[in-house]
Parts: C-alpha cells; structure tokens; sequence
C-alpha cells in the first residue's frame, strides 16, 4: 500500500463538538486492513499515525501507531492517560488519518470503507497480537 492510493483531506474543526444530531449521509469506519497495510508497507519513512474524522478532528483524533512504540493497545481506554481515544466510524464524517513522517511534514487521508463498527480493531495478524 502506498501513499499514492489514498486521498488526500483536510482536518476541519466543528466547535461544539459531535454531540449534536446531525443527518445520517452514510456508515462509514476506519479500513483497518487498508490502515494496516499502510503501516507495514510504510513504517520507514513514518513517525506517528493518528485517527479520527477529518470534519471534527480536535474533538475525535487520537495516536494509534508511533515509530516508538508500535500499535497502541487500547488507544479507547481510559485507563491509559496517552491520550489516544478517538472515533473509528460515522454516519455523517469522514474517518481519517494524519501521518507525520520522519521529516516532520504531515498529511492527511480519508480511509474508510463501509461499515458501522466503531471499536478499534487491533489490525488482526498485523497487529502486535
């Protein structure tokens, strides 16, 4: 998987949040296999990759994979103070992914597929199972 693949999108901030209801346009969640298939192919020339949806990202990103320390494990559990909670599915926004690379540029992708699952999803086999 290349960079090449995905779209590029702009991170958007709504100020007050996701808490108010809001049409339901679609059912979109995180491509985990596209998201993992990335990072295994990618993790040279990558930092730290974060998730959340591109039109409320302050209020839904979190880090879910660093060049330090791999796949977080429970990027929505709040035990863990590491500031990783972030939403993986919608039905009115884009999930998404910011990728920070070594030379400390950034870019951001949409990377979804159908769905409604909200859970993070340890990558499967690709993970650090």
């Amino acid at each position: 998987m290349d960079f090449i693949d995905l779209t590029p999108i702009q991170l958007r901030h709504t100020p007050l949040g996701t808490r108010g209801q809001l049409p339901i346009l679609h059912n979109w969640q995180l491509d985990w296999h596209k998201l993992a298939a990335l990072i295994q192919d990618n993790q040279s020339v990558m930092a730290v990759v974060q998730a959340g949806l591109a039109e409320d990202w302050l209020n839904t990103q979190g880090t879910i994979w660093d060049e330090q320390i791999g796949y977080y494990r429970y990027p929505n559990d709040n035990r863990e103070p590491d500031d990783t909670v972030f939403w993986a599915a919608s039905t009115w926004a884009t999930p998404a992914i910011l990728v920070t690379f070594h030379n400390e540029l950034t870019q951001a992708f949409a990377c979804y597929c159908q769905g409604r699952d909200p859970d993070f999803h340890y990558l499967g086999s690709r993970g650090i199972d």
